[in-house]
């Protein structure tokens, strides 16, 4: 008896809990609408990934190397007017350099791989803010010694107006594709209920992969086309139907 009493007063305070849930999960009720808004514009920044790989019997000397030759890098960053706050430090990393023995005939088991070396590597992201600059300093790092370069993006320094005419066109979309399903099902379109802004992905336009585009001091310069990038807005909007 007791345990009948206690799981219809279980019951009953889940209940309320359980209406709760069903009403939040339950799916809107009028038309639902998802739309996009999207605009092209010229970008105004370009983001460089350059970088040193150095190798050395051990850590000590991989590092060793590659230290003096990040500086390096930085000195032709600077050089070419770059803000130090548009320099930052990407990547580093030591790795040894494994070597596999080859097989042995026979049943003897296979020996371990060994260390035969380590490699050292570090990265800077640039951020050059007059695209004119661009083209030049892909060259100058190049010239100061980088030996990985892991390509080049396109975006806006500030992203608030294009963005805002993405929105305006998703909003302006919401409602005219509001009506064509309306009109289409025999029914009208009432009052606006719900807006929720989903977020795109950040602009941006990666460039192809410009490792080692230009190892030899005589090559001739590289030039960098921006072109045009894209900013999106989503919108899902909830109409009634009218009665």
């Amino acid at each position: 008896m007791k345990k009948t009493i206690l799981l219809a007063a279980m019951l009953v305070l889940s209940g309320p809990v359980m209406a709760q849930t069903t009403n939040a999960l339950a799916p809107a009720e009028g038309i639902v609408i998802r739309t996009e808004g999207e605009v092209r514009v010229r970008p105004d920044i370009a983001i460089l990934q350059a970088g040193i790989v150095s190798e050395g019997k051990t850590a000590a000397e991989a590092l060793a190397q590659n230290t003096p030759a990040l500086a390096r890098l930085v000195e032709a960053v600077k050089a070419a007017g770059i803000a130090p706050a548009d320099l930052m430090t990407s990547q580093v990393s030591l790795m040894p350099r494994m070597t596999q023995p080859s097989m042995s005939p026979g049943p003897k088991p296979p020996r371990a791989a060994t260390i035969d070396g380590y490699e050292a590597r570090t990265g800077l992201t640039v951020t050059v803010r007059d695209l004119a600059k661009a083209g030049p300093l892909i060259d100058a790092l190049a010239k100061a010694g980088a030996n990985e370069m892991s390509g080049i993006s396109f975006g806006l320094a500030d992203e608030s107006r294009a963005k805002d005419a993405a929105r305006l066109k998703a909003a302006e979309a919401a409602r005219a594709r509001a009506e064509l399903h309306a009109t289409a099902l025999g029914v009208k379109v009432g009052e606006l209920v719900s807006i929720v802004e989903a977020e795109a992905e950040v602009p941006g336009r990666a460039a192809g992969d410009v490792r080692a585009f230009r190892m030899a001091a005589g090559a001739a310069p590289i030039s960098v086309e921006p072109g045009e990038i894209t900013v999106t807005s989503s919108l899902r909007t909830v109409w009634r139907i009218a009665p």
